[in-house]
């Protein structure tokens, strides 16, 4: 049975679990968010004017990295998918509060740029807000049971302190929040953003269809396509566009937490050890029931399909990547390994549709979880 991790609230009912970390690092204080350790001095709950910059720092980057969507800049659109780079490293090494101030201010240097408060919106929906939530609960952690009482040499030593030096606790082992739920957590925020923005901006096929084919129209080849031809093929991709978009927000989110994450531990300041990530990604079980749930009701007619086809395409691509993961795993200790892996990613990339085989391999993943017997947490 997996343990509950708790958030800091809850951990601060409980006072006798409150610890600190001692080793050669600085002191963590426990039932709080563990990115937000205290730094020369510093409390955990406490932010240094420095902290502060840090922050705003990180938010004015993510905002010039968005500006080519807001300002309609083609060349820089690449460079928008960066954007919660920036948030993941303030969230993950600075602490909550240095994410989410960094989150606000990226919206607010969108303002100052564009005066677009709708691309400040957009922003901070669908890029640095998720990212400084994805940090946060990246960074949660609570202690898992009495190490002086799981090893009795830990006891020994905190009784061997000399003369008139207290006695030094022993570091308790952490219980950390599960990448699973983070995962779960990306892609529900992936379908939230994507369905709000929808909703927000007024998502209608019917209603963009001329434009598509005008756009269509301008092409060179366009003279040897039928009208209806061309209305046919900006029908399919607008009708794309809630499946593939959400996919790409998730991955575009997970990767860009990677990213922070292995930039903050890369600079000493991550507390949360190395995730195993081949064997550490999973899915919770509810997944399984959204993502099937979401492709009965996708064969529905109406808007309700269209918000479903969101849903599939925020967890597909969250089953995809545990797909890709399990892959990883499994071809370890493999002479061919790095031909196996090569062939994979290249077929994703060239022909698209290999894709399918690791999002079945990620469901099939899952419904192993849903079906095995509960065990109980050390």
């Amino acid at each position: 049975m997996k343990t509950k991790v708790s958030s800091a609230a809850e951990v601060a009912d409980e006072p006798q679990k409150t610890k600190t970390i001692a080793g050669s690092g600085p002191a963590i204080e426990l039932g709080q968010d563990a990115s937000n350790c205290p730094r020369a001095g510093q409390r955990p709950d406490e932010m240094k004017p420095s902290s502060l910059l840090i922050a705003a720092a990180a938010g004015t980057a993510s905002a010039l990295l968005f500006a080519g969507v807001v300002l309609q800049s083609s060349s820089a659109v690449t460079l928008a998918l960066a954007a919660p780079i920036p948030i993941a490293i303030a969230s993950l090494g600075w602490g909550t509060v240095a994410g989410a101030i960094a989150a606000i201010a990226s919206a607010l240097v969108i303002v100052a740029l564009s005066g677009s408060w709708a691309g400040a919106l957009l922003l901070i929906v669908a890029m640095t807000g998720p990212a400084a939530i994805a940090g946060h609960l990246l960074g949660l952690a609570q202690p898992l049971g009495d190490p002086a009482h799981d090893d009795p040499n830990m006891a020994a030593n905190q009784n061997e302190a000399g003369p008139g030096q207290a006695p030094q606790p022993a570091p308790p082992k952490l219980l950390w929040y599960p990448l699973d739920r983070v995962l779960f957590a990306i892609a529900l925020m992936a379908t939230l953003a994507c369905l709000g923005l929808g909703w927000y901006f007024g998502y209608d096929v019917e209603a963009l269809k001329p434009e598509i084919v005008a756009a269509l129209s301008e092409g060179g080849t366009a003279a040897q396509v039928s009208e209806a031809e061309l209305d046919n093929v900006a029908g399919l991709l607008l009708n794309l566009v809630p499946l593939v978009q959400p996919a790409v927000l998730t991955l575009t989110l997970v990767v860009g937490l990677y990213l922070g994450a292995w930039i903050v531990r890369t600079s000493g300041r991550l507390p949360r050890p190395k995730d195993d990530l081949p064997t550490a990604a999973h899915l919770p079980p509810v997944a399984l029931f959204v993502f099937v749930t979401a492709l009965a009701v996708s064969f529905l007619p109406g808007t309700i399909a269209l918000a479903a086809t969101v849903v599939m395409g925020a967890f597909g691509m969250a089953f995809t990547l545990v797909g890709l993961a399990r892959l990883h795993a499994r071809s370890r200790g493999r002479s061919n390994r790095g031909l196996l892996l090569f062939a994979s990613y290249a077929g994703i990339v060239i022909l698209s549709f290999p894709i399918l085989i690791f999002t079945i391999m990620g469901l099939a993943d899952t419904w192993r979880q849903l079906r095995a017997p509960p065990t109980d947490s050390a």
